[in-house]
């Protein structure tokens, strides 16, 4: 199978290239998965926040729900701070690749 570029865009769907990072960082990244069990715990013990984000359903929440909707709120901030960091690393190798390719850097 051939290694998929940035850099080429005729060889790679940039989302599915973005999945891929995410679920390497999933399977590699200790912390992240940390921050990804964190949200799924919440979502799974607050069924009206599940209800938040997937419906159109207006209701009203309590004192503990408004809690974990902040929670979640920081736990996705975290979580995507990671998967910038992850992404703006992936884009730097993908210019030196790239760079290479062309003949600009030389080994």
């Amino acid at each position: 199978m051939q290694e998929k570029g940035l850099y080429d865009l005729r060889l790679c769907d940039f989302n599915e290239l973005i999945s891929e990072v995410k679920v390497a960082l999933r399977n590699k990244n200790k912390e992240y998965k940390k921050l990804q069990d964190k949200l799924e715990n919440i979502m799974d013990n607050h069924p009206n926040l599940q209800m938040i984000m997937e419906d159109d359903t207006e209701f009203n929440l309590t004192k503990t729900d408004c809690k974990m909707l902040q929670k979640l709120f920081e736990l996705h901030i975290e979580i995507q701070a990671l998967e910038e960091q992850e992404i703006f690393f992936l884009g730097g190798r993908e210019a030196y690749y790239y760079f290479k390719n062309i003949g600009i850097l030389k080994e």
